[in-house]
């Protein structure tokens, strides 16, 4: 009875099963041991299981000796020797005094997937050993962090001298950032961020200071607790230092710029007095110079990269601007090159000089309005005045219309259409982004 309800199972399950008694004749053959060896039952019960398989000095013969002489169970992974291009899993174990029982699991598909993501494990821990790459796994709960060999040379450790504590990562912290950090940190959890970025200092063993810079994502428990940070460490310091340096030069060099237009202003200033010019030629070219200075100081503060146009029209328009809603600039968020920011903050100028002496800014019930758009790699800026004094053509161009109508143009590599409009002057400036 016990042997028919082990009869049944066995020719239940999906493995491939069969056993061998004391003489090595075949005594269990089940439906999938059929199915996987392309052999009836009939034909094979009772033969001689090295019949079939000769190799017995092979890894699998040895194995089934050793279980059949010493009652020791085994398994092994190979390629099937009787399904070519298939990968199968055997297990081998003795049955009490009566044999050996095989049983076969094909695991082609599962060991493909296992090779496959070894491959993309080895090259992960390349990419990461290259690129000095330091990876942590912080369990949140208990304080315990986990840190890879890079992770410790990032920090200055001796392989495997990490601590494996929260509280050894605190004490290489600079103290002036660690309270920044748990703060930044807690804050994150507290809102269930999934990621955060972040950059401090550590103090090496050896004394050195270095910057850290890295990202990372937590994993939260279905009831919002935060249970594991797991993230990434890279040594910025070099980059940090070549940025100082770089700031220390472009501050260098706003102060060289500003004091060659404090040179020019000053031989103007001495130029004109002996002569006969009014003096709101001077004033109106000290207002230039203070126009290109106010371009230059926002450009210093975007390190010379890329000036936004909001803040180059603010500089420009601050003297002009009471705060009264008289005028108003709007527009989307936009970064200039540094020539196009400098001749726009002129262009500014010179509307808003022109708008105080006789435009709409001369009287209260004027009003000017800035706005601007972005599409397709191209700038369109409208500066409208209405509300002020009546608008005629003027006899002649002056300078500021020159330097609107050609000066600016060209510097701008596009147009500067300026039009006297009775109700008001209205100035549409087109110019090609930077890519």
């Amino acid at each position: 009875m016990a042997d028919a309800r082990l009869a049944a199972v066995l020719e239940s399950i999906s493995d491939v099963y069969y056993a061998v008694d004391r003489d090595w004749r075949i005594m269990l053959f089940n439906r999938s041991a059929e199915e996987f060896f392309g052999l009836a039952r009939e034909a094979i019960l009772g033969r001689s299981f090295w019949e079939l398989y000769p190799d017995k000095e092979g890894e699998f013969g040895r194995l089934l000796q050793a279980a059949m002489d010493r009652r020791k169970a085994s398994r092994m992974t190979a390629p099937s020797a009787f399904r070519a291009g298939r990968t199968v899993e055997v297990r081998i174990a003795p049955l009490a005094d009566e044999g050996v029982g095989v049983s076969i699991d094909d695991v082609t598909e599962r060991a493909a997937a296992e090779r496959a993501m070894r491959r993309s494990q080895q090259r992960l821990d390349l990419a990461v050993e290259a690129h000095a790459i330091g990876i942590f796994d912080w369990h949140i709960p208990s304080g315990k962090v986990v840190w890879n060999r890079e992770e410790e040379t990032v920090f200055g450790l001796p392989e495997g001298s990490f601590g494996g504590d929260i509280g050894d990562w605190r004490k290489q912290v600079l103290d002036e950032d660690l309270g920044r950090m748990e703060a930044e940190m807690s804050a994150a959890m507290a809102a269930r961020q999934e990621t955060m970025s972040f950059q401090f200092r550590i103090r090496r063993p050896d004394g050195a200071v270095r910057w850290v810079e890295g990202s990372a994502r937590f994993l939260y428990l279905p009831d919002g607790t935060p249970h594991r940070m797991v993230g990434t460490n890279v040594d910025v310091t070099a980059r940090k230092v070549a940025e100082q340096h770089q700031q220390l030069l472009i501050n260098e060099l706003n102060h060289r710029v500003k004091n060659t237009l404090a040179i020019v202003q000053g031989i103007a200033w001495q130029s004109f007095r002996p002569s006969s010019a009014p003096r709101s030629a001077v004033e109106a070219f000290e207002g230039r110079l203070a126009a290109l200075s106010a371009a230059h100081d926002v450009l210093t503060r975007q390190s010379w990269e890329a000036a936004p146009i909001a803040s180059i029209v603010a500089e420009a328009l601050a003297p002009h601007h009471a705060g009264d809603g008289r005028l108003t600039a709007l527009g989307p968020s936009v970064d200039l090159e540094p020539k196009t920011a400098v001749a726009l903050g002129l262009a500014m100028h010179e509307l808003a000089t022109n708008a105080v002496k006789y435009g709409a800014l001369s009287v209260p019930e004027g009003r000017v309005e800035v706005r601007w758009s972005a599409d397709g790699g191209r700038l369109e800026l409208v500066w409208r005045e209405s509300g002020g004094p009546l608008v005629a053509m003027p006899a002649r161009r002056g300078f500021g219309a020159r330097l609107l109508e050609q000066g600016l143009a060209d510097e701008l590599g596009g147009q500067v259409q300026l039009e006297f409009r009775p109700e008001g002057v209205v100035c549409v400036v087109e110019a090609a982004l930077g890519a």
